[in-house]
């Protein structure tokens, strides 16, 4: 008898025997009672309406269709049919279009189009694929605005190392990599974000310098013409450059 069943109290033999527990009538033998107490106290149900409400959840899932049709258990992971079946009755949509991932402002949506027929093979609820993108969603923007700020942190730093290397000649050999990023950028078709994109790829020091050496080799010539930069120290180079030509000025030195 189980332990709800109790009996007479000790000692008071006259006293009558609790009536039957509900879920071991009379009748029941005493070891298929003492099962359904333990059944009893694990689900915590306290009556017959708990144990009938839960077979009610349950069949809703695994229970018969309108068709007729219950669910199984997959005969093995690679028992595709019966997965599906599983996925279907648990809430998977019926094709991967139909769920309604959220897609972060500003994209275009093609790898939330993606990445659903693979949550689709996967089984997953529009629930479960719903949260699942959202996380993803917050978890990539904080990505990403993490390497950005470790961009400009690390731009920002290759900068002044460069400005420090050129010395007094920074201001003058920044200018003229500005002059061929306008004139020579513009041409090959850099815009703002390639040119931000070939910073990554390269680095704030290197692109600088890359157009530094770009403008020096037409600054002879009509790339800078009257318009070079007359402010600032001049490199070693360019000083030995401008000398020479003031020498060769005759109108210059005409007049000492």
């Amino acid at each position: 008898m189980s332990d709800d069943q109790g009996s007479a109290e000790a000692g008071n033999p006259t006293a009558p025997a609790a009536a039957p527990a509900w879920y071991a009538p009379e009748g029941i033998d005493q070891g298929t009672a003492s099962q359904l107490g333990e059944l009893v106290k694990a689900k915590g149900w306290k009556g017959p309406a708990d144990a009938l409400l839960s077979y009610q959840n349950l069949e809703k899932v695994f229970g018969a269709d309108k068709a007729g049709r219950t669910i199984l258990a997959p005969k093995s992971d690679d028992d595709a049919e019966g997965w599906a079946a599983v996925y279907n009755r648990l809430g998977r949509p019926e094709s991967a279009d139909k769920y309604e991932l959220p897609v972060p402002e500003g994209d275009d949506g093609s790898f939330a189009q993606a990445v659903a027929p693979v949550l689709h093979d996967l089984g997953l609820t529009n629930k479960q694929a719903k949260g699942l993108a959202e996380w993803w969603n917050e978890t990539s923007t904080q990505r990403i605005e993490m390497e950005r700020e470790a961009f400009l942190n690390k731009s920002e730093e290759e900068f002044a190392a460069l400005r420090r290397e050129w010395g007094a000649a920074a201001d003058q050999n920044i200018e003229l990599a500005k002059r061929a990023v306008a004139k020579f950028g513009v041409a090959a078709g850099l815009d703002a974000d390639g040119l931000e994109r070939l910073e990554q790829a390269i680095g704030t020091g290197p692109m600088i310098k890359l157009f530094q050496a770009v403008g020096s080799a037409f600054a002879e010539g009509t790339f800078v013409g009257s318009e070079a930069p007359t402010g600032g120290a001049l490199t070693p180079q360019a000083a030995k450059n401008k000398i020479a030509g003031m020498f060769a000025d005759q109108e210059f030195m005409g007049r000492y």
